[in-house]
């Protein structure tokens, strides 16, 4: 194959990667995004290709920034898939889902990274009309390495784990890695209660509130085992203002 041909599979590439309707970001081995098709522009408010030449964790929150060169370096080191970040971005709303994967030279060797990102905005939000701020009304979780959606009724009560978050139903679980401090600005409030620092119950499903010391409390849920979640000091005020008791 000639120098010509592989120019000519080059540019067919380079147009497949402009036309393709979801995000694509490419990074070096020094994280420098070195490719930004239209849709990531767009989606990452990049307008004009600017973010080319910038180091990725640039463009995260300084808080992010540990996750997001965790996953790269895991790419960049692991034979398996990992599982997609999910992230909200604020300001206009959105949720993405970011999948990474590594990039091969021409001898098969690790020569960068390859994000995928798809927007999922319209399968979980829903705005209220008397506010502009957007709940989630589905849960995008990971299941055997895709995502999957979960109707937010369906969740008994939400636990926090580190950097990530499981959705307890009824007789399952889920793991998704949005953080139960965004989760409980998404849930609505008259459904939800963040009723500890680690867990967030739906109100829908507590069949309890006993008090275990003075001061103290707990919650029976109604799952498959009657899982019993503790109750702060002010979750205990936070749920009597709302049970109103």
């Amino acid at each position: 194959m000639g120098q010509n041909d592989n120019k000519q599979i080059n540019g067919v590439a380079k147009e497949l990667l402009f036309s393709l309707g979801v995000g694509v970001v490419v990074i070096d081995l020094e994280n420098q995004i070195t490719f930004m098709n239209p849709f990531a522009e767009k989606m990452l408010a990049r307008v004009g290709n600017r973010a080319v030449g910038m180091n990725v964790l640039e463009c995260h929150l300084t808080k992010n920034r540990e996750i997001v060169n965790q996953l790269i370096t895991k790419t960049l080191g692991s034979e398996d898939q990992l599982l997609p970040l999910v992230k909200i971005i604020d300001g206009p709303t959105m949720i993405l889902s970011v999948r990474l994967n590594p990039l091969l030279d021409s001898e098969n060797l690790r020569a960068g990274v390859v994000m995928v990102i798809n927007d999922l905005t319209s399968e979980v939000m829903i705005a209220e009309k008397e506010s502009s701020q957007a709940y989630l009304f589905k849960l995008p979780v990971f299941m055997k390495g895709k995502i999957i959606f979960i109707d937010v009724d369906e969740i008994i009560y939400l636990q926090s784990v580190k950097n990530y978050t499981t959705a307890h139903l009824y007789d399952k679980e889920y793991l998704t890695n949005l953080p139960l401090y965004e989760l409980e600005n998404r849930f609505k409030q008259k459904m939800f209660c963040r009723v500890h620092r680690s867990y967030m119950v739906n109100l829908s499903k507590v069949e309890e509130l006993s008090s275990v010391t003075k001061g103290r409390h707990h919650v029976r849920v109604a799952d498959k085992d009657k899982t019993i979640v503790p109750v702060s000091r002010n979750g205990a005020k936070i749920l009597k203002e709302i049970l109103r008791f």
